[in-house]
């Protein structure tokens, strides 16, 4: 679980770090490399590094690239990862 408020769709920098980083154990447990998870999700493979490096704060391309991987992130007010 991810704690603090979400608003307008954007993640605090904590929440983005903490949630990037629970959304790349789901990659590796999937056993999936970044190009592998980038082309399902259709993005560049530097993209999935900034998403799980929680360099990007936008809610909804985490959404996506939860989706993508079979997770889904949860939650109006603070952000949590269910796993596949």
């Amino acid at each position: 679980m991810i704690r603090g408020g979400v608003r307008g769709g954007a993640l605090s920098a904590p929440q983005a770090y903490a949630l990037g980083h629970r959304l790349r154990a789901v990659r590796e447990e999937q056993g999936l490399t970044r190009g592998q998870a980038a082309d399902a999700a259709d993005l560049f493979p530097t993209w999935i590094s900034q998403i799980e490096g929680g360099e990007i704060h936008d809610l909804e391309t985490m959404r996506a690239y939860a989706r993508t991987l079979g997770a889904r992130i949860t939650g109006t007010r603070a952000a949590r990862l269910r796993r596949p």
